[in-house]
């Protein structure tokens, strides 16, 4: 009996994975703020480009179950190591906490996932948009207009064990 052979090399400890995550998204955390002159309600959208991100999209499902048309879900998996950029410079941004997102003031640089509130003057509003959709000064009822699969968190579950290979967020979205 000839001996087995192994068919593939094994991978190696600590070796980076050979591809990345597929998708792209592109997050919005919209602002609103108030002009001191007109006293008008002003939108601001901070845009974040994430690259290398899985985004499983699960409509056929959920319309087949509620029978509702607009029935689509996503759910978003984001590497706590993903390659964030800003949507308007291409310069890189760094992930903070919801909170330190809401209470600064200069927000270049910066992103956040957040649920949004019930009251987005005050906490303000995160949605996101599968593929690259960089419109700085739309307003988030356009975007959805305008783009296919635009989705607004609906819980935010980090996964912060094991190495930080597997460390990432789950977002689920409607």
């Amino acid at each position: 009996m000839p001996a087995l052979r192994r068919m593939n090399r094994p991978a190696r400890m600590g070796a980076k994975p050979a591809t990345m995550l597929p998708h792209t998204v592109t997050v919005y955390n919209v602002v609103i703020k108030q002009d001191q002159a007109s006293l008008k309600d002003v939108i601001v959208n901070h845009i974040t480009i994430l690259h290398g991100v899985l985004l499983e999209i699960q409509k056929a499902v959920n319309v087949r179950e509620s029978g509702l048309e607009g029935a689509d879900a996503a759910t978003l998996y984001i590497p706590f190591s993903v390659r964030a950029v800003d949507g308007v410079t291409g310069k890189p941004k760094r992930y903070v906490s919801p909170m330190e997102f809401w209470r600064m003031d200069d927000r270049s640089g910066v992103w956040t996932l957040s649920i949004s509130s019930r009251n987005p003057a005050v906490d303000g509003n995160t949605f996101f948009v599968k593929g690259e959709a960089v419109e700085p000064d739309a307003r988030p009822e356009e975007i959805e207009m305008k783009y296919d699969h635009v989705y607004d968190l609906t819980k935010i579950d980090p996964k912060d064990f094991g190495s930080p290979e597997l460390q990432h967020w789950e977002v689920g979205a409607n």
